[in-house]
């Protein structure tokens, strides 16, 4: 056992047994800051992200009598705010703005099939990876088209040609629709990689 797993150990031991919030104060000190990092990254909203984890830490200290010490901690409190996260999604308290461009029918499929949350995240990853991929004016254009701008406002904004933005938005939302179906179409549900290709053919038409 590493010395690290010895210190949870010791920790969850004295929680349990003697109440021990100086132990506690310890393992929320440890794990808040990568908690929470986890939680904003998926819900993008900071005061939500910081509820969430709070509470998971609430419902730990009030359920310590029924822990096991033998755990792997790290891997018992990310899977408690996994499940805190498909909750928080799927009780209607995100609105469908995880991505400004997806549609509602999206965000209706994933609400429906919480078991899809973490494909729809993934999703959401591959896409924010592919738009750091392109020119800074092609991203910029995508993301104001998304923001519904007109072709005009954002030419005017990036200071280029109405044509340059419109061949820019052309061009970036081919490169999201292919990265989609190239990367996403085996190891995804079907049917949330098209309503995300169709989002996209929406938002930037």
């Amino acid at each position: 056992m590493t010395p690290e797993n010895l210190q949870h150990e010791a920790w969850l031991l004295a929680i349990r047994e003697l109440d021990d919030k100086e132990a506690f104060g310890k393992l929320y000190r440890c794990f808040w800051d990568g908690l929470y990092a986890h939680a904003l990254r998926r819900i993008r909203d900071a005061q939500h992200a910081e509820d969430i984890v709070q509470e998971l830490f609430i419902q730990f200290w009030e359920k310590r009598k029924r822990l096991d010490t033998q755990i792997n901690l790290p891997g018992y409190l990310y899977g408690i705010l996994k499940h805190k996260i498909i909750d928080f999604f799927n009780a209607s308290k995100v609105k469908p703005q995880l991505l400004d461009f997806w549609a509602e029918d999206l965000y209706t499929f994933v609400q429906q099939h919480p078991e899809e949350l973490e494909t729809y995240l993934a999703l959401e990853q591959l896409l924010s990876e592919e738009l750091n991929k392109m020119p800074a004016s092609m991203k910029q254009a995508i993301l104001l088209k998304w923001d519904k701008f007109s072709i005009r406002d954002i030419a005017n904004r990036l200071e280029l040609s109405e044509q340059t933005v419109k061949n820019n938005i052309s061009e970036g939302s081919k490169r999201l629709k292919h990265a989609l179906l190239s990367r996403g179409i085996d190891g995804y549900n079907a049917t949330l990689v098209f309503l995300a290709i169709q989002s996209i053919a929406a938002a930037t038409s």
